[in-house]
């Protein structure tokens, strides 16, 4: 067969193509458009961590159940998770019988630290755990230099100072200050620094071919979080669940209906709050994530003021600028003497 001739072009001069983008614009797009899916990612965790904090905060006013909430707050993120993994918009987990004992760890320390956060914002204002939450990487510093070896410089932790000095100040003079709410919320602090201290010793012997990227390795430990925190709420707190049910309804803050819907709306926020935040930390820089974390508690304090009225003395906002700026500090010291310890590439 003879190979087909090119047809010539008959109508005068062929077209030009276009001329090529230069190299720094077609740069400056793709920095645009990434700038764009970043500023989102941050700007729906925020919205989401809002959302969480006022329907957790709301239901807890009315229903003394903090171990409740806490299970279905784990649990009502498998309305979520469940239908992706079964029509297959998102690659199911394949674990086995090792992979599940070698993470089981983190997850009963998730579950502890879940319980005691909500049992804080249950005892507390929004913004006074957020402040005592600010102590979260001195737990951090000390589980890594004893369970890890893991000593930092003392030019990253005398950073820490102002954190605990700030946070010392702003509970001086909060106004809502109980020591119930201060002992939860530190307790948070040591599961979850804890957690993150473990989750470096045991994850590392999950097949990570077995799809457990970032969000179905957070979708297994809360699933296993809720296994094991359901019955231990009901031992605490089944035999008052219709007691307390009833009086929520008697206040006539909310009907049941709506008091059934800021519920699941507080589970649902809190699972996407937390999966937004894995993958928003993977497209940035740990600095750019310590500014975002940084403002993430400024926000929540300034909404706790705004949208519940929680009152704040001079001493007390002094205090918390204090702690929030000083983890942040810490944050970008931390970041700054790890990257000069890398070796260069040669």
């Amino acid at each position: 067969a003879r190979p087909r001739r090119a047809r010539a072009w008959r109508g005068g001069a062929p077209p030009r193509p276009p001329p090529p983008r230069p190299q720094a614009e077609l740069i400056m797009a793709g920095s645009e458009a990434s700038n764009t899916k970043i500023i989102f990612f941050f700007l729906l965790w925020y919205a989401l961590n809002v959302v969480y904090n006022d329907t957790n905060k709301t239901v807890l006013k009315v229903l003394d159940l903090p171990w409740t909430i806490s299970a279905l707050q784990l649990g009502l993120g498998l309305l979520y998770i469940t239908p992706l993994w079964v029509t297959g918009l998102r690659k199911a987990p394949k674990l086995g019988f090792s992979d599940i004992m070698a993470i089981t760890p983190v997850a009963l320390i998730h579950a502890a630290g879940q319980c005691v956060t909500v049992a804080s914002l249950g005892a507390g204002s929004i913004a006074f755990v957020n402040v005592v939450k600010s102590l979260e990487p001195f737990f951090n510093v000390v589980f890594g230099a004893l369970l890890m070896n893991d000593v930092l410089p003392w030019q990253v932790n005398i950073c820490l100072l102002p954190v605990v000095a700030g946070v010392g100040i702003a509970s001086a003079a909060d106004l809502n200050f109980t020591w119930e709410c201060f002992a939860y919320a530190m307790g948070s602090n040591f599961f979850f620094s804890l957690r993150g201290v473990i989750s470096k010793k045991t994850m590392a012997d999950v097949d990570a071919s077995k799809n457990m990227d970032p969000g179905n390795t957070f979708a297994v430990l809360t699933a296993l979080a809720f296994i094991v925190t359901l019955p231990v709420a009901l031992a605490l707190e089944g035999h008052k669940l219709q007691s307390e049910w009833d009086a929520a309804m008697g206040s006539g803050k909310f009907t049941a209906e709506d008091m059934l819907a800021r519920i699941l709306g507080s589970g649902l926020s809190f699972y996407l709050y937390n999966e937004v935040s894995f993958y928003t930390l993977g497209m940035v820089h740990p600095i750019t994530h310590a500014v975002g974390n940084t403002i993430k508690r400024v926000i929540l304090i300034l909404f706790s003021v705004i949208r519940f009225g929680t009152p704040m003395t001079t001493q007390s906002a002094i205090g918390s600028t204090i702690a929030v700026g000083g983890v942040f500090a810490y944050s970008v010291a931390k970041q700054q003497i790890k990257g000069a310890a890398k070796p260069k590439a040669k």
